[in-house]
């Protein structure tokens, strides 16, 4: 697979935003897939959750009819991230959206709020409501994921095990101490302990790290932005998965028969 990661640098202005998002896409014509980051279309400020609610997305709004438009003309698939509009609550969901080359959505909604390092993203989210799940419409199947998500092994253990082959990290990761390398070395370890490719697809800019990568089941780093604003393309061979299973198979070897992925706090010892 020909995957393009798109590094942005969105502001607080949406339509400048949207722009953006449309000169990128030229610049990653020709690949079969390309991911945008987390905060596409608007950087929060966390204030309140008027602040997103006024730039939110329907799924059959406007922007999402023209990455459909894109989609099928370009014979690509878009994952793009979305301020999803909330029709039962003011806030909206931080959702990852996918577009294949056939019209299809998909979605998945941000579970873990980054209510972290002095930030308060459910002052202007809502959170997600549905469990981790492969995108995989028309062609190998996808995981995704937003940002914080990443700090939980738990998601991306579930998507490995239905079948993801490359799991995908839309993300605005903050700029701070540490946090560069904690990016790098999660993003790693999602790779090594599920055996799959991981894609980092990151904002930039001063408040955020940049650094979008691409991650081998090894963990081998097989390509890295700096803090450009850029697209960056990596030809995915998806047979270095078996091999990498075959010579570390963790996998195989969970002990079920001990734990599994399940809410580890109703089998705690009294």
């Amino acid at each position: 697979m020909k995957i393009a990661i798109v590094q942005m640098g969105s502001t607080s202005n949406k339509e400048e935003n949207v722009e953006a998002t449309y000169r990128l896409l030229e610049r990653a014509k020709g690949s079969e897939l390309v991911v945008f980051p987390e905060y596409q279309l608007y950087v929060p400020t966390f204030e309140s959750k008027e602040d997103m609610t006024h730039v939110s997305e329907s799924i059959d709004g406007s922007f999402i009819k023209s990455m459909i438009e894109t989609a099928q003309r370009e014979n690509q698939k878009i994952l793009v991230n979305i301020p999803e509009k909330n029709y039962f609550n003011l806030k909206p969901f931080n959702s990852a959206i996918y577009i294949d080359e056939l019209g299809l959505i998909l979605k998945y909604r941000k579970l873990h709020l980054f209510d972290a390092f002095n930030f308060r993203e459910s002052n202007v989210f809502e959170k997600g409501d549905m469990p981790p799940r492969i995108f995989n419409g028309s062609g190998d199947p996808i995981g995704v994921q937003i940002c914080y998500d990443l700090r939980f092994p738990e998601p991306a253990r579930i998507l490995a095990l239905n079948g993801a082959k490359i799991i995908i990290y839309q993300a605005g990761w903050f700029a701070g101490e540490r946090k560069y390398d904690q990016w790098k070395t999660l993003l790693k370890t999602r790779a090594m302990e599920n055996g799959v490719f991981v894609v980092g697809a990151a904002q930039t800019g001063e408040r955020f790290t940049g650094h979008s990568m691409v991650i081998s089941p090894y963990g081998d780093i097989l390509a890295e932005m700096g803090m450009e604003e850029g697209v960056v393309t990596m030809d995915i061979d998806f047979s270095l998965i078996d091999k990498y299973r075959d010579e570390v198979p963790v996998i195989r070897h969970r002990r079920t028969d001990i734990y599994d992925v399940l809410d580890v706090d109703a089998f705690k010892m009294i």
